[in-house]
């Protein structure tokens, strides 16, 4: 009787070859599996701010050419702030209401604001370190496009927080920054955290009369994807920056800013901001 022949089966080193090969291969996938998922979140994070802007001119083509104010009571003591452009809360320690805020009709759906999908390491406790929430990881612009401190002073019951800039005084819409990315950087014992920030916070406040500059503010521009920050500007357009530059040491809230990737783009000054 012939003996039984077959073809001989693997051996252990040559399994173990094959799932070092394989592991191998999958390392030098992740890298752009993860890449390509921060890409099609980037694209998500556009959408979304696109839709935040078209909702602005359309508040704007029903409120006399003004966009949403951004803070409309911010400045109105112990009674106000509790209005923002994304939203409304019953009391200052309250989370915000995005349903309830002046862009919720011309957002479709439920009116809700959306939140960014690279947005996810945040804190969101009640009190001061949600006092943004709501916003979706999207800031805009305050002292410009959101206000009319530009024109009536940045100070306790200024009118120009009341209502948003005219749609033609901005001489140059496709130049003028309205919403990006943002987030504020703070710090406690345990280490530095961010927090959702409702404002993209320009590189200087309101120059003092005869001044060209004012004093520097809090950097909130958040660069989320792949170290880059979308921004939504005023003429409707939603494009990316990689232009990263932030303010040296700590800021008020004693976090590094630069390192949770939070800074501003373009020159050192308010010209991607302001009006003119």
């Amino acid at each position: 009787m012939k003996a039984r022949t077959g073809q001989p089966g693997f051996t252990l080193v040559e399994l173990l070859v094959v799932v070092a090969i394989l592991s191998l291969l999958l390392s030098m996938l992740m890298p752009s599996l993860g890449r390509a998922r921060d890409l099609a979140r980037k694209t998500v994070c556009k959408s979304q701010l696109n839709g935040l802007v078209k909702a602005n001119q359309m508040y704007a083509e029903a409120n006399a050419g003004h966009y949403v104010p951004a803070a409309k009571d911010i400045f109105a003591g112990w009674a106000g702030n509790l209005h923002r452009w994304h939203g409304v809360r019953e009391a200052v320690n309250k989370a915000f209401d995005s349903a309830a805020g002046p862009l919720a009709m011309y957002l479709g759906g439920d009116g809700q604001i959306k939140q960014c999908p690279s947005f996810v390491d945040f804190r969101t406790d009640a009190g001061a370190e949600a006092y943004e929430s709501g916003s979706g990881g999207y800031g805009y612009s305050d002292l410009y496009v959101g206000s009319e401190f530009w024109q009536h002073g940045f100070y306790h019951d200024s009118p120009g927080q009341l209502r948003g800039a005219a749609a033609g005084d901005v001489k140059s819409p496709a130049a003028t920054v309205m919403f990006t990315d943002a987030a504020m950087p703070r710090a406690d014992a345990g280490g530095s955290f961010l927090v959702e920030e409702s404002f993209a916070y320009c590189p200087y406040n309101l120059p003092p009369a005869g001044q060209t500059r004012g004093s520097p503010r809090q950097p909130s521009i958040h660069f989320r994807h792949l170290e880059r920050v979308c921004v939504g500007w005023v003429d409707g357009h939603v494009g990316d920056r990689d232009d990263f530059r932030s303010m040296a040491g700590r800021n008020v809230y004693k976090a590094v800013p630069a390192d949770l990737h939070v800074g501003w783009f373009g020159p050192d000054d308010n010209s991607l901001f302001d009006l003119e």
